[in-house]
C-alpha cells in the first residue's frame, strides 16, 4: 500500500539559507492538531524549526525507515522493534530537564527498555460507560462503574418479545476493546515474549473469555439471541440507543464521548469502566520519540523539552480552545503529565470535576508486542470475540500460529 506523505508546514526562510535549513526539525505524525501545535513553537523562538511531515503510519514508517524525519509522534510506538529505530532520552529524561516525576511512572515504563526512556508519553485514553440518565435508576458511585454491576443492571433492564430480546443492557460481544479492557483488568498482561512475540497470562486469559461467556449465555439469553438483537439493532447510534431504551450502557474511549454534541449529551453520563478497584488505560496511548537516523538530534530533543514542559502542556489546553481545534485535551487524550489531568481539565472542562481518577486506580498496558495492531486487530480481537460466544476451537497460540504462517 502507498502512504501519502505530506509536508504540512514548511518554513520559507529555510528554503533559502543552508545554515537555518539544518536547524529544522522533522516531525512525522498523523496527528492533524500537531500543526497548531509546532506553529506554536515555530511562533516562539528562531533556533530551531519544525516541519510536519504527515503519514498514514507513522509507526510503520518508523520501523521501515522509509521516511526521512527527527522525531515520531504516534501511536503503537512502544513495542521492541519499533522501539529499537528510537534513541534513548535517558540524557534529556531528569529532573533538571523533562522531570519524569511528571509523568505517570506506568506510561513511561510502557515505553522504556531496560529501564531507560525510549518514548515519552503524550497522551492516553480511558474506557467510559455511558448510560442515558433517566434510565439509572440506581444510586450508582460517581466515578467508576464495575463489571459485575454492569452485568447485575442489565439482566434488570434487558425485555424480550415474540422475536427475541427487544433490549439488551450491554453486552461483551458490541465492542472487542471491552474484551481488551476486560482482559487488562483481569492481569492477561499481553506483553512481548520470545522475539517480541506476544506473550500473556493464560489463567487470566481464560478467566477473561469466561466472564464475557457467562455474561451472554446467563444474562443476554445466549450468543444467538445476542446477535440476533445486535444485527437487528446496533445500526443506529449509541446516543439514539440509549435514548431509545434499547440498550441501557455504552463503551467509547472518553474523547468520543466528549466529541457528541452537547445537546445529545445533555441527558447522557459517563462512568469509568473498573472490576470495582481499577480503571484500565487503553492501549493506544500516543508517544513521541527521536529516531536513531535523525539527522537533527539536537533540535529535535530541544523540541521535545518545550512540548514536554508543564507551561507548554497548559498553553496547549489553551491552543485547542482558542483554535477550535475540536480535540479533546492534549492530542484528543489525557494529559501523561498527573498535574495537568488532576488541576487544569477540570477548569477547563466542567464534567470532568471529581472524574479524573488518582493515580493509584489506573492500570496501565505492559510494551507492547511486535506488530501489535495487526495481532490485535487481526487475530485476538476476533478470537476473544469467538471464545466469548463459544465459537473457538482452537486456543490463542494456534490462532497466532496459522496467522503466521499465513502471513
Amino acid at each position: 500500500m502507498r502512504h501519502r506523505i505530506v509536508a504540512l508546514f514548511i518554513p520559507l526562510a529555510l528554503c533559502s539559507c543552508g545554515l537555518l535549513q539544518q536547524q529544522t526539525v522533522k516531525l512525522i505524525t498523523d496527528r492533524p492538531e500537531m500543526a497548531a501545535y509546532v506553529e506554536r513553537f515555530n511562533a516562539r523562538q528562531t533556533d530551531v524549526r519544525v516541519e510536519i511531515l504527515y503519514d498514514e503510519s507513522p509507526s510503520q514508517a518508523a520501523f521501515a525507515g522509509r521516511v526521512a524525519g527527527d522525531v515520531v509522534i504516534a501511536q503503537w510506538l512502544a513495542s521492541p522493534s519499533i522501539m529499537a529505530k528510537f534513541d534513548s532520552l535517558a540524557d534529556v529524561v531528569k529532573p533538571s530537564r523533562i522531570d519524569p516525576a511528571w509523568f505517570y511512572p506506568g506510561l513511561l515504563a510502557m515505553g522504556s527498555r531496560d529501564n531507560r526512556p525510549i518514548l515519552l508519553p503524550l497522551s492516553f485514553s480511558l474506557p467510559a460507560i455511558v448510560s442515558y440518565r433517566p434510565a439509572v435508576t440506581a444510586d450508582l458511585p460517581n466515578l467508576a462503574l464495575p463489571l459485575d454491576t454492569m452485568r447485575a443492571m442489565g439482566k434488570a433492564f434487558n425485555a424480550a418479545g415474540k422475536n427475541g430480546p427487544t433490549a439488551i443492557g450491554f453486552s461483551p460481544l458490541w465492542n472487542s476493546q471491552f474484551l481488551f479492557d476486560a482482559a487488562l483488568l483481569l492481569g492477561v498482561r499481553f506483553r512481548p515474549g520470545r522475539n517480541g512475540q506476544a506473550a500473556w497470562d493464560a489463567n487470566a486469559l481464560s478467566r477473561t473469555v469466561q466472564l464475557a461467556r457467562s455474561w451472554i449465555a446467563e444474562v443476554n439469553g445466549g450468543a444467538a439471541a445476542d446477535k440476533a438483537f445486535a444485527d437487528r439493532t446496533l445500526v443506529q447510534p449509541a446516543a439514539k440507543l440509549l435514548s431509545a431504551k434499547k440498550i441501557l450502557f455504552a463503551l467509547m474511549p472518553f474523547a468520543d464521548y466528549f466529541s457528541l454534541p452537547e445537546e445529545k449529551r445533555r441527558n447522557l453520563e459517563f462512568r469509568w469502566l473498573s472490576d470495582g478497584k481499577l480503571i484500565p488505560v487503553q492501549d493506544d496511548v500516543l508517544f513521541a520519540g527521536v529516531l536513531r537516523s535523525a539527522r537533527n538530534k539536537g533540535g529535535a530533543r530541544a523540541f521535545l523539552e518545550w512540548f514536554f514542559s508543564p507551561q507548554t502542556q497548559k498553553s496547549l489546553l489553551e491552543v485547542n480552545q482558542s483554535r477550535r481545534i475540536g480535540v479533546f485535551c492534549i492530542a484528543n487524550g489525557f494529559s501523561s503529565f498527573k498535574s495537568i489531568n488532576e488541576k487544569d481539565l477540570p477548569q477547563k472542562y466542567p464534567l470532568l470535576l471529581g472524574r479524573i481518577p488518582p493515580e493509584s486506580l489506573l492500570v496501565f498496558p505492559d510494551t507492547l508486542p511486535d506488530g501489535w495492531p495487526a495481532v490485535r486487530d487481526e487475530v485476538i480481537g476476533p478470537w476473544l470475540s469467538q471464545s466469548a460466544a463459544g465459537e473457538g476451537r482452537q486456543t490463542l497460540e494456534m490462532a497466532l500460529s496459522e496467522w503466521r504462517t499465513a502471513k
